[in-house]
């Protein structure tokens, strides 16, 4: 059994691999931060590092579920 190629990322990693997040949605190294305390994004706290690491999968998934809101949220006449 293969286990699944989990890719973690710090928020500022975050920010830098996806700037469209900041530019665009004004996304910040504080609020990928405080995602991921509020549970919104899966990651850990890597206390070696001394910072938190975000696991790109869940990154991803909370812009689809964002887009999917705003896409619902459209009035079409």
């Amino acid at each position: 059994m293969k286990l699944p190629n989990i890719h973690y990322l710090s928020p500022t990693e975050v920010i830098k691999k996806y700037p469209e997040l900041e530019h665009k949605h004004n996304w910040t190294v504080n609020l990928v931060s405080y995602l991921l305390q509020c549970n919104l994004l899966k990651g850990y706290y890597d206390r070696a590092k001394k910072t938190p690491l975000v696991e790109e999968k869940s990154v991803l998934q909370l812009i689809r579920y964002l887009n999917n809101s705003i896409e619902a949220q459209k009035v079409i006449l």
